[in-house]
């Protein structure tokens, strides 16, 4: 009641001759709100609830209720975990128990087929404490990307990201140097239309260029940019671009976007002579220009709300321009958006299915699996190890056929080609995608890794080395299939491309899994060391430069837009822990190659360039420093040239090895790893063996692995 206030209840302690200390009715203390400690109070009386006075609290109640609260937090918690995951599996996790009597999860599914689940899908502990679990190896953890708390599935990614947080790098997504090493793509926003939009203003000339450049531009992208990505129909759009060539006023603003994202990648894959040819102007410039003029076109039509093929055609060009320019976080879920638009028009489902037009059917296949490369190449470089679509879509792949095949408005059904045609590239792509997503491999980078015991990777019930071994070679025979069927390397330009996909891919999965389970790459407690993820990158590298060299100049910008440049940066800054060795020699050409086909790496403006170099002048040092030990000289990279020359690494005299003190990690830095794991490293530099050095093929077998690019020793 009213009348109970908190002043009547305490009226009797004025006859003592001491101010009364009013407590807080309990309505203001529940709310947290100031009380006037009046009879009512003014918050009871606009609320118009009962004004009840407080008690004071017996003491210790405090501590207890702060005990209790801690309860019940916990209660809530174990209640929330024991709904996703098994109680028994949760206990043997928190005592390091085996869960071998563990209740299996419900299966996942997989193009409406269950996937056998052989672990949590989920770490309930620490990585590296449930990977020492003998039949439980948890299938992501959380790490700590440029402060940002990031969810990674991939051993390989996230073990790249510890990496760049042991070395103190924020290599990819550093904020302060975005003003810097953004050459082509500023940072998007959204504005009050949902659509990517910039703080300049909207009065600016969105193709931006003369009849003479928009036509020659086209051509650039017919030859080496159409062949790699097959989403526009070339004599539906040919039309348009002559007209927007001659006079744009009337082109619609659909098309306009498109034709803007076509001038994107069309100077994306000119070199830089021939964009000041072309263009008159340098090509980061260029590319500036055009991204502004394509974020533009994309606020006016307003994509998110007015979505259409073209729409659909223009973002999927988009972000192919952003593989290796833009933050990869960022990039994956921009594609997410993509993926929304093209579900929301029923890409995911075939268009037969739906009754449409042969002609509509075969560009929506097209669009949709360009769309599934694209998630797939963006989800892993965030840490994914496969695409997170849902297997609810049943899109065909495209057929085999030229543009010139496809008529708009024929009711003809498409029928493939028996041969060559425009779609070889792409269709290889796909094909490898299919398998992929038929054959889930989402351990092998695991078990690459050695994550965890190699005699239990033969047990039952977990994925073995022979069943990926059958895989790899189901694959190879699926795509020396495909490359009969599509492929005709007497062609030239992108049939030769084509061709070396299949070697490519498949050599890159043997060479991986050629070292696994040797006692050499494996730790004191059986699990994987720094030189197994040391060579994994090797490889990956030699496979790219082996690509770069083997296809012609024209389509050289496609994989160079997959430079890892994180990974890259890591095994640069593990060479200082071993200076010589067979795999240390690969390690150095490939990085010399790198920088060959990458000049932009030379840019030392950029702090993540100037971090790279650094790392990688400090490992040759010591590298330098090995060989003086023995009274031995080693050919300097031209790489190292280079650097040196630029004049912000001078040439060092090198001493004697024992001048050298042995780098040591941070644990801190490295949750999980301590110093016993960077011994195999280590070890090479101290206990180093002139003997090796004179007598090169005596190292070849430490690390050596087949399929690495071809050298003449000196």
């Amino acid at each position: 009641m009213a009348s109970e206030s908190p002043a009547s209840q305490q009226g009797s302690s004025s006859t003592n001759g001491k101010t009364p200390h009013v407590l807080a009715c309990v309505f203001c203390h529940q709310r947290k709100i100031k009380c006037d400690r009046k009879s009512p109070c003014g918050n009871c009386i606009k609320a118009d609830q009962p004004c009840v006075p407080s008690k004071r609290a017996p003491p210790g109640a405090g501590r207890r209720r702060v005990v209790k609260d801690l309860l019940d937090r916990l209660n809530q918690c174990e209640s929330l975990l024991s709904q996703v995951a098994p109680r028994d599996v949760v206990a043997a996790a928190a005592d390091g128990r085996s869960v071998a009597g563990a209740t299996p999860p419900p299966p996942a599914w997989r193009h409406g087929e269950p996937i056998a689940a052989d672990s949590p899908a989920l770490s309930y502990v620490s990585y590296e404490e449930a990977r020492r679990l003998p039949t439980s190896r948890p299938n992501g953890k959380i790490v700590v990307d440029d402060g940002r708390p990031t969810f990674m599935e991939s051993p390989m990614r996230s073990n790249v990201v510890d990496h760049l947080q042991l070395s103190r790098l924020s290599l990819d997504d550093n904020v302060d140097d975005h003003a810097d090493s953004s050459d082509f793509v500023t940072a998007t926003e959204t504005n009050e239309t949902g659509s990517l939009g910039s703080r300049e203003s909207m009065d600016f000339d969105l193709l931006a260029l003369g009849p003479v450049q928009m036509l020659r531009l086209w051509q650039v992208f017919l030859e080496r940019v159409n062949p790699m990505t097959k989403v526009i129909h070339v004599p539906t759009l040919e039309p348009l671009v002559f007209e927007a060539a001659t006079d744009h006023s009337n082109v619609k603003p659909d098309v306009e976007a498109l034709l803007c994202s076509i001038n994107v990648l069309a100077i994306l894959a000119l070199s830089d002579a021939e964009a000041e040819q072309i263009l008159n102007v340098e090509k980061g410039k260029a590319l500036r220009k055009s991204s502004f003029a394509l974020k533009k076109a994309l606020a006016r039509v307003d994509f998110l709300r007015r979505y259409n093929t073209t729409i659909l055609q223009c973002l999927v060009l988009y972000l192919v321009s952003l593989q290796g320019q833009f933050d990869r976080h960022a990039s994956w879920i921009l594609t997410g958006t993509l993926v929304r638009i093209a579900q929301r028009m029923g890409l995911h489902r075939d268009g037969e299915l739906l009754g449409l037009q042969p002609f509509e059917t075969e560009m929506r296949r097209r669009i949709w699996w360009q769309i599934i490369m694209l998630e797939t190449k963006y989800a892993i470089l965030a840490g994914f190890c496969d695409t997170l679509l849902p297997p609810n879509w049943d899109t065909k792949l495209p057929s085999n056929v030229n543009d010139a095949d496809l008529l708009p408005g024929s009711a003809e059904p498409v029928r493939s080609r028996e041969g060559a045609t425009e779609m070889a590239f792409c269709l290889m792509l796909y094909e490898s995608r299919q398998f992929f997503c038929e054959n889930p491999m989402d351990e092998f980078e695991a078990v690459v890794l050695g994550a965890g015991d190699a005699n239990a990777l033969r047990t039952p019930g977990v994925q073995s080395l022979d069943r990926y071994r059958v895989i790899i070679d189901q694959l190879e025979e699926r795509l020396l299939e495909a490359e009969k069927r599509y492929c005709n390397p007497s062609i030239g330009g992108i049939h030769v491309m084509a061709c070396r996909l299949r070697p490519l891919i498949v050599q890159r999965l043997r060479d991986m899994m050629a070292h696994v389970g040797e006692p050499r790459d494996q730790d004191a407690e059986g699990r994987g060391s720094q030189r197994s993820f040391f060579r994994v990158w090797v490889i990956n590298f030699e496979g790219d430069i082996q690509w770069y060299d083997s296809i012609d100049e024209r389509f050289r910008w496609y994989p160079k837009l997959h430079l890892q440049s994180d990974a890259f940066s890591v095994m640069i800054e593990l060479l200082q822990w071993q200076p010589v060795d067979a795999l240390v020699d690969r390690a150095w050409r490939v990085i010399d190659r790198v920088y060959h086909h990458h000049p932009e790496l030379y840019d030392l403006a950029k702090k993540e360039n100037l971090q790279r170099a650094e790392n990688l002048m400090a490992g040759w040092q010591r590298r330098e420093t090995a060989f003086c030990g023995v009274g031995q000289a080693c050919e300097t990279p031209v790489v190292v040239e280079k650097l040196r020359a630029s004049g912000s690494f001078p040439a060092t005299r090198v001493g004697s090895v024992e001048q050298w003190s042995t780098p040591a990690p941070d644990p801190t830095l490295f949750p999980g790893l301590g110093t016993t794991d960077f011994s195999d490293f280590n070890d090479g530099f101290n206990d180093f063996d002139g003997n090796i050095l004179l007598n090169p093929d005596a190292a070849s077998f430490l690390w050596d692995v087949p399929g690495g690019i071809p050298y003449s020793r000196p």
